[in-house]
C-alpha cells in the first residue's frame, strides 16, 4: 500500500534512507550519507511531500517530492529492490504531478536506466557540490513524449 508519511514512519524511512544510499551510491564514502542524515530529517523531511510503500507493517520504500515538482528521493529497501516497489512509487509521483525534475548521480547506473525507462529526459549535466560527482538533470512532463513541457510563453 502506498500512502502518505506519517511522523511514526520517519526513523524507518531515516533508516531506509541511508542503507540505500550508502548501496546505491558506493562511489561516494558511507561517512558522507552518515553525515547527511541529521539534515534529511532536519532540513528536508519537513518540507516534502513523502509517500511510503508499507506491505505487512513494514516500509520498503518511498518517494519525496519537493516544490510539488522536484524529486528530492526515491528509495527502496535494499532487500526489496527488483519487486516493483519503485516503479510503484514513481507511478503514484506522476500522478499526482504533472511535471517531476530529478538529479541522478552518473555512476549510478542502475537508477539512470530505471528513470530513462519511465520517460525522464536528460536536460543538463552539472557536478555536485559537495560530493564533486557529475550529476544529471533529468525531466518528465505529463503527456510530453519529449519527457518536458513547455511551462511559459517562449519556452522551446
Amino acid at each position: 500500500m502506498i500512502r502518505i508519511i506519517k511522523n511514526s514512519d520517519i526513523p524507518k524511512v531515516l533508516d531506509l534512507w541511508l542503507k540505500a544510499s550508502i548501496q546505491a551510491h558506493s562511489f561516494v564514502s558511507s561517512e558522507y550519507w552518515q553525515q547527511m542524515q541529521s539534515s534529511v530529517k532536519e532540513n528536508y523531511l519537513p518540507y516534502a511531500h513523502t509517500f511510503v510503500f508499507e506491505d505487512k507493517h513494514q516500509i520498503k520504500g518511498f518517494i519525496s517530492i519537493l516544490d510539488d515538482r522536484h524529486i528530492g528521493a526515491l528509495f527502496v529497501s535494499p532487500k526489496f529492490q527488483g519487486k516493483k516497489i519503485g516503479q510503484k512509487l514513481l507511478k503514484t509521483a506522476q500522478r499526482r504531478y504533472p511535471l517531476l525534475s530529478l538529479n541522478v548521480f552518473t555512476k549510478n547506473q542502475r537508477a539512470l536506466e530505471f528513470y530513462q525507462k519511465n520517460g525522464f529526459k536528460i536536460i543538463s549535466e552539472q557536478q555536485e557540490p559537495s560530493t564533486k560527482e557529475t550529476e544529471l538533470y533529468m525531466c518528465w512532463g505529463m503527456g510530453c513524449k519529449s519527457g518536458f513541457c513547455k511551462r511559459y510563453q517562449g519556452d522551446s
